[in-house]
């Protein structure tokens, strides 16, 4: 079996593929806890020696292939969707458009700017005291299209907050923010790039359904230019395991992944700085011929 591994900023695909044809899914928000996460889903495999690649913003598994995550996406979607020419692609923390992917693709990819991505939705939804996963099932019952900022989560939330005390319905400013989103896409990310159709949507957003409508509108496409797949979440993944080609036992690997479990992070007392310089503590702290990455958790 070839095996595709998605591990991204927020939840981990995993695709399994037998002569070119998907025999498995599985997907999961990991929270973080990314091996054990990863763990579970390959236990679900019920496979011992498969071959397998990896993609993603937190892809990394010793001696195992890492594919890059614009070919993982350009081979996943022309798989999923053959005749397409352009690629939307919008995940938790990263968004993509992709064009040309007929011949030779060009892309451009957002800043890693929470305004372009599903963790702006995220965001905002916690902010209204609503879980991510009601999205679709409220704005369905929007009746209008308030104007909000999609530039800037901090501006959003401002804008929400205005749109509130005016007595504007939380389905109608849910579907605001979708088209806030898809204009700020539009303007900072297709830019003067060609839109080529059809266009495959694909990524964690495809689930939220004022997405397409805000896409379909703005972008002045017909219904049929627009594809959502139905393994659109895991177009990726299905790239990677389209290039799988390093072999594994899973037996081992979860070995290996459960022998790493815990991260090796150093943890030093709270700082309770006053009356010296917090840098002059840490370098007392730190031997100054390592290299540390120091997070603040307050």
């Amino acid at each position: 079996m070839k095996i595709g591994i998605d591990i991204g900023s927020s939840s981990i695909k995993i695709i399994g593929m037998n002569e070119n044809q998907i025999v498995f899914r599985w997907h999961k928000q990991h929270h973080q806890k990314i091996n054990k996460t990863l763990i579970e889903g390959l236990k679900e495999l019920n496979q011992e020696n498969v071959v397998l690649t990896i993609v993603g913003q937190n892809a990394y598994l010793p001696h195992i292939k890492e594919l890059e995550i614009i070919p993982a996406t350009v081979e996943g979607c022309r798989f999923l969707v053959p005749n397409a020419k352009s690629i939307i692609d919008i995940g938790s923390q990263g968004s993509r458009y992709i064009t040309n992917i007929q011949s030779h693709p060009i892309f451009a990819t957002n800043e890693h700017c929470a305004g372009g991505t599903g963790s702006f939705f995220e965001d905002q939804m916690s902010r209204l005291g609503l879980q991510i996963e009601d999205y679709s099932n409220v704005v369905k019952d929007a009746q209008s299209i308030p104007r909000l900022s999609g530039r800037c989560a901090v501006f959003a939330k401002t804008d929400i907050i205005h749109r509130q005390q005016e007595g504007v319905s939380t389905p109608d400013i849910l579907l605001g923010l979708c088209y806030a989103m898809v204009r700020n896409y539009k303007a900072t990310i297709i830019g003067k790039l060609p839109i080529e159709k059809p266009i495959v949507f694909c990524g964690g957003v495809t689930k939220n359904d004022g997405m397409k409508q805000a896409i379909l509108e703005l972008l002045k496409l017909e219904e049929e230019e627009l594809i959502l797949p139905t393994d659109a979440i895991y177009a990726s993944a299905i790239g990677a395991a389209l290039h799988a080609e390093s072999p594994v036992s899973i037996s081992d690997l979860i070995q290996n992944l459960e022998q790493n479990k815990q991260s090796a992070l150093t943890r030093l007392q709270p700082l309770h700085v006053q009356k010296e310089n917090i840098m002059e503590y840490i370098s007392r702290k730190l031997k100054e011929s390592d290299v540390y990455t120091i997070i603040d958790t307050y």
